[in-house]
């Protein structure tokens, strides 16, 4: 008996074998997205002009992430902990003011400005935006936002040696200064000659970084789309080649077969000059002209592929995991079971939550809402009688809300809602805000209407609560 050699354990995919190769050796986030970022970025924006499917993911995070734009609720309080109703409704016309020109141009919303930095956040991975303070004006806040695009902090930009792809940081690694360009390497606004690029090192307090980190040590964002792009682009290839093919199908066209047989005698007067080879079948015609051994062969190509729907749904199915939404978002199949369709907004919803909290915590938050406050204070906006109630640890305290999963069974929502309340898990008003509306505006509206649903104001628990005459006496 030969000698048993012992197997160790080990992690077989650490080692190499015929049928798994050793990957490509890994670098440091930095060197990978220096040498690719460009490429990455190109290709993002270049899908996301072209490519329907790219742009119907695009459109779909948009309008989940922050639809119609997020609503900012203050929430200052005094120092007994109660809520600052007349301040509170100062603070919130004072944004709605502001709010109607955000950027340094003069021509953007705050909803526009969110609906951008979201899309472009997705398409490339980032957007700097830079606080701008502009001086006291009568008709507006002295604070204003300027969007600056990744491609006016280049890659590859050494300016020091402590400044890594445009982005200065100190010993600990934190952003001390961005240096950034006029305009994008890439711009057109020249005749001739591009004129000399004279870098701006912006202080790191002035400006918002909001990027897509998938990684430790990235100093820069990645696109949404970079584990897809290929396939994104190959999706639309194959669609367009079964387009084509389906254009080659409705049109009758046909050859003429020779056999053996062939009669290859001189031409007759009336096939002189006609090309045996093709037939022009625009227009109906008889074809009288055959010789001997001559035959007429009808092509119908076998296109499009009568697997091509199931097929491109499967891609896409991988691609709406890749990029963190519903297959149905994008594609627009809405056959299926109740069960599957809600387990599918679900999970879909969490992921477009989690991008919601960021979008807000390192953007909406800072940029759009607690730096204009700041500087209504410091200009005198609000009133002082208000202010000195207020306790200073809250005046930045607000409530931003975002879209909300939608209701496939309104009435069920509807049901937890007011569970939710009357077991004091949320107020009157986050409900109000759940189903997309304003609790102000809920609330002025109400004090001119005679209408009081039945319940509102005994506030009965829902077991409690009357069910159609069915309830029974104790």
């Amino acid at each position: 008996m030969g000698k048993v050699t012992p197997i160790n354990a080990r992690y077989d995919a650490g080692f190499y074998s015929d049928y798994n190769p050793t990957p490509p050796a890994s670098q440091s986030a930095d060197a990978e997205i220096n040498a690719a970022g460009n490429n990455l970025r190109n290709w993002a924006r270049y899908l996301a002009k072209n490519s329907a499917i790219v742009k119907a993911v695009l459109d779909a995070r948009v309008a989940k992430g922050v639809g119609e734009g997020l609503r900012y609720e203050p929430m200052v309080r005094n120092r007994k902990g109660e809520l600052l109703t007349d301040l509170n409704d100062k603070i919130r016309k004072i944004h709605a003011d502001w709010s109607e020109r955000v950027d340094v141009t003069g021509e953007l919303s705050r909803k526009e400005v969110e609906a951008l930095v979201w899309r472009d956040w997705d398409t490339v991975g980032e957007v700097f935006a830079r606080r701008v303070y502009r001086g006291r004006d009568r008709n507006r806040i002295g604070y204003q936002v300027q969007l600056i695009k990744s491609e006016m902090v280049p890659y590859g930009s050494f300016v020091g040696d402590d400044i890594r792809m445009g982005i200065e940081r100190n010993d600990w690694g934190e952003p001390v200064r961005y240096w950034v360009t006029p305009y994008a390497q890439t711009s057109y606004l020249w005749n001739w000659v591009p004129p000399k690029q004279e870098w701006e090192a912006i202080p790191a307090a002035d400006v918002c970084h909001l990027r897509r980190q998938e990684e430790l040590d990235a100093t820069r964002g990645v696109t949404l789309f970079h584990a897809v792009i290929f396939r994104a682009s190959d999706i639309a290839e194959y669609q367009q080649s079964h387009r084509r093919a389906a254009r080659a199908t409705a049109n009758l066209f046909a050859s003429i077969n020779r056999d053996i047989g062939y009669d290859k005698s001189p031409e007759t007067p009336e096939q002189q000059g006609v090309n045996q080879a093709e037939l022009n079948l625009d227009e109906l015609q008889m074809i009288d002209y055959l010789r001997e051994g001559e035959s007429v062969n009808f092509h119908s190509p076998q296109h499009p592929n009568q697997n091509a729907v199931d097929f491109v749904n499967q891609e896409l199915r991988q691609m709406a995991a890749a990029c963190r939404v519903a297959f149905s978002w994008i594609a627009y199949v809405f056959d299926r079971a109740y069960a599957a369709q809600r387990t599918e907004l679900v999970h879909a919803w969490e992921m477009i939550a989690q991008d919601q909290t960021k979008f807000i915590q390192d953007f909406a938050k800072e940029c759009l809402y607690e730096e204009p406050l700041r500087m209504a204070i410091l200009e005198g906006r609000l009133p002082a009688r208000l202010m000195r109630q207020a306790d200073p640890d809250t005046l930045y305290d607000v409530r931003i809300e975002a879209p909300v999963m939608p209701s496939i069974d309104p009435l069920t929502d509807r049901k937890a809602a007011e569970l939710d309340q009357n077991m004091g898990w949320e107020s009157r008003h986050g409900n109000i805000r759940r189903f997309g509306r304003e609790p102000a505006q809920v609330d002025a509206e109400r004090e001119q209407d005679d209408f009081e649903p039945a319940g509102v104001q005994q506030n009965l628990p829902l077991e409690a609560a009357p069910d159609d005459g069915d309830a029974t006496d104790e």
